[in-house]
């Protein structure tokens, strides 16, 4: 398989999206990259960057020509295109989606026949900010991106698909779709609803207008994730609904344990959780 795609679609320009063409474009590993998504304007913003060549809201005669299709599109709209998507686009095109959700996707792919030709890929990064605007070619940098191969992926679409996304300086791992999203459903997915549901208990707090008159840096970083896209986070939690359930179980446990802690005065249980999550924060992020 060629180091270069010839011709690039990237179904949906939001901030993934378009970082993704306009690291592909910076890095020549896209030669011409289309951009295909309902809002003119974003649109018009990623070309004026010089993150895309051609904008289009026209998917069907976008797909022509087409050697690598990315669906950078919300996770329950990508696995509901992809039938209508691989229709249209030439037979010789190969396919990859950025979501975050990964067994729902390769389980279609492989049920419309694809497996040959889709390599599943989520890139652990992002930010609040959406669309193109928030765009940056250098986003991927430094960062994990997972790839996700069906037994049926041919070991030469890995290849290419690891290869591209060393070149844009990401950090690459290959695993099992169910078992990346079980492993998301406690490394990305719960701590997104912790900090929609902290923010909710301060919204509705007796006290809400002094609580926001007093709330300091601990309480913007932890709910910073609380700012994100609630529709895409919905999709979310509705197609990896099990394994965020277990893992917000999981994290009902800890919680309620450490209340009781307080409640009942225990210090050394407290200390207990307080210790061990220092310890393992200082795994994770080294001072």
């Amino acid at each position: 398989m060629n180091k270069r795609f010839e011709r690039c679609v990237v179904v949906g320009t939001g901030l993934i999206g378009a970082s993704l063409a306009g690291a592909g474009k910076a890095r020549g590993l896209f030669a011409h990259v289309v951009g295909v998504g309902r809002s003119l304007a974003n649109l018009e913003t990623a070309r004026e960057r010089g993150l895309i060549d051609e904008a289009t809201t026209d998917l069907f005669p976008a797909l022509a020509g087409a050697d690598l299709i990315v669906i950078a599109t919300p996770v329950v709209t990508a696995v509901s295109r992809l039938h209508e998507l691989a229709h249209h686009a030439p037979d010789t095109a190969v396919f990859t989606d950025v979501g975050s959700v990964k067994l729902p996707i390769v389980t279609e792919a492989k049920r419309l026949g694809l497996a040959s030709r889709f390599l599943g890929a989520h890139p652990l990064a992002g930010k609040a900010e959406t669309g193109a605007g928030a765009a940056d070619p250098d986003l991927f940098r430094g960062r994990r991106v997972v790839l996700t191969p069906d037994d049926d992926t041919p070991a030469e679409l890995v290849e290419a698909m690891r290869r591209l996304w060393t070149t844009l300086d990401a950090e690459v791992s290959v695993m099992d779709a169910e078992e990346h999203d079980v492993v998301l459903a406690t490394s990305s997915h719960l701590p997104q609803m912790v900090a929609y549901a902290l923010a909710a208990t301060a919204d509705g707090a007796a006290m809400r207008e002094e609580i926001v008159r007093l709330i300091a840096g601990g309480f913007r970083d932890t709910t910073r994730l609380a700012a994100s896209d609630a529709d895409m986070w919905v999709d979310i939690a509705r197609l990896n609904r099990e394994p965020i359930v277990e893992a917000m179980d999981e994290f009902s446990v800890v919680w309620d344990d450490l209340r009781d802690a307080i409640a009942d005065h225990d210090e050394s249980a407290i200390r207990a959780v307080l210790n061990a999550s220092r310890k393992f924060r200082r795994e994770i992020v080294p001072s």
